[in-house]
């Protein structure tokens, strides 16, 4: 409940190994497809943020009643409903005969109170006699009533009333890196997703910023280990394996490597990167060490690389490489293999989900080892796919938004092959500001026209200028370009 284990806890390996002979699992939760419900016996359908109804308490011990805005879909119950039912099949029904969250309420109130006498901050005894009505009009609160600071008066909650202050002396990691695992992996979120993507990755436009798993590596390091720029890297530890895009990067310090940890089965293979990560936790607190995994890092000897979009969910799954991130109109997908592919067109084919006979337009050099290929409903484009011997250099962006665009003259369909919106102008490069939808050739392009200035950038593009996240990215490029003059 309220977690993707499988995904999400070191020795990821080991907790899917688990869970795969665990002999009765059940699953709440409100996504059908992730890694961990794919284990599950019985799966329970929970509410989502929008529809639930109860209390939240913010960072500032602020309590602020929650209101649902939708309804509840289909079965879908609240998390306390299938606990309940569970605990009253045991024989608690007297304890668990809750009909709605304000009973709940109630309840935890009158606990904070139980055997407290000043012994405790928390305690909520003057809301415990809230009847339903004034429960649902309940206003934000900060208990303790009438404290907005604890502790002020230099008294803490423990017997004598003073502080108890635990050391935590530095301790270096449980595993260091070592020749055979040379590498310490560091893991973090980047800008645009959140925990294992199971509801970000539906948004085509938070999609666009960074749309597979990457491995972030130091320049030095990449030479170090014979690694190309937007290649293929095998990363490995005792504990798992995982095969990532290269991303080479000054901003990466020496001897570390950075790896984002949202990429899982439902979008990449072999991407979930907690499977690296190894089962040590800080005595303290418990955290696991999620931030010093020792890895060896290796190119992956790919024999071809391809890019593809579709309007319907491309059949990857079988490629040594793949990953699939949402498009405006469809999908698109990172693909590479390391044996050899004698048929393209069938391939493509059966990547794109197309009928034997359907038509398609394509271009196939032999001798340089590119293959691509278009293939339209009516007038309107529904797959392309790209294929090359290195990284496929093509314009995603500009490819992805062409998806259920019509192309209704020969010339335009040739121009589709080219991968790139050419003349026309109309590329707008890799998205940098998603809220806005600005690529990177379109900041570049105000770069060149004068503006100095991220705000400079934002007043000409609106980029940077709404959640404000990509302000540093859009820094970096003003920077980059005053280096190349410079130089």
């Amino acid at each position: 409940m309220a977690t993707n284990p499988v995904d999400s806890m070191p020795e990821a390996d080991a907790v899917r190994a688990a869970l795969d002979v665990c002999p009765f699992v059940v699953v709440s939760e409100v996504t059908r497809h992730t890694d961990t419900t794919a284990h599950a016996h019985v799966l329970l359908p929970a509410l989502a943020w929008g529809e639930k109804s109860g209390t939240v308490t913010n960072s500032e011990r602020r309590i602020s009643r929650q209101r649902s805005f939708l309804a509840p879909p289909g079965e879908a119950r609240a998390d306390w409903w299938p606990m309940a039912e569970v605990a009253k099949r045991m024989g608690f029904a007297d304890a668990f005969t809750w009909t709605s969250p304000s009973e709940i309420f109630a309840e935890y109130a009158r606990l904070t109170a139980t055997e407290n006498d000043g012994a405790r901050d928390l305690d909520l005894s003057d809301v415990a006699a809230l009847d339903a009505d004034a429960y649902d009009a309940l206003q934000p609160f900060q208990w303790p009533h009438k404290r907005a600071r604890l502790f002020a008066d230099g008294r803490f909650y423990t017997p004598d009333r003073k502080a108890r202050l635990v050391p935590t002396p530095y301790r270096a990691p449980a595993v260091a890196a070592s020749d055979a695992y040379p590498l310490v992996l560091n893991t973090g979120r980047i800008r645009d997703q959140w925990h294992t993507m199971t509801r970000t990755a539906k948004t085509p436009r938070l999609m666009s910023h960074i749309a597979e798993p990457f491995l972030e590596v130091h320049p030095d390091d990449a030479a170090r280990f014979s690694l190309a720029t937007a290649g293929l890297v095998e990363v490995s530890s005792p504990h798992g394996r995982c095969l990532l895009r290269v991303a080479i990067s000054g901003q990466q310090r020496r001897g570390t490597v950075f790896a984002p940890i949202h990429w899982t089965d439902q979008l990449a293979g072999q991407a979930r990167v907690d499977a690296l990560i190894g089962g040590a936790v800080d005595p303290v607190s418990g955290q696991p060490e999620l931030k010093a995994a020792p890895v060896a890092v290796r190119p992956f000897a790919a024999q071809w690389f391809a890019f593809l979009v579709s309007t319907v969910t491309p059949s990857v799954r079988d490629a040594d490489y793949w990953a699939l991130a949402r498009a405006a109109g469809g999908w698109r997908a990172e693909v590479a293999g390391a044996a050899a592919i004698d048929d393209w067109d069938t391939a493509a084919r059966r990547w794109l989900g197309l009928e034997a006979d359907a038509e398609m337009l394509a271009y196939h050099d032999v001798r340089g080892g590119q293959f691509r290929c278009a293939t339209f409903a009516g007038d309107r484009l529904i797959g392309a796919v790209f294929v090359a011997r290195d990284p496929v250099a093509v314009s995603r962006s500009w490819m992805s938004e062409r998806l259920g665009t019509a192309f209704e003259t020969p010339h335009t369909r040739m121009a589709v092959l080219a991968g790139r919106g050419g003349a026309a102008g109309d590329d707008k490069g890799a998205i940098v500001c998603s809220c806005f939808d600005v690529g990177r050739n379109q900041i570049l392009s105000g770069i060149a026209s004068g503006c100095g200035t991220v705000a400079a950038i934002g007043a000409k593009t609106q980029a940077g200028t709404n959640c404000g996240s990509c302000r540093t990215e859009i820094g970096r490029l003003i920077d980059g370009v005053r280096t190349q003059k410079a130089v």
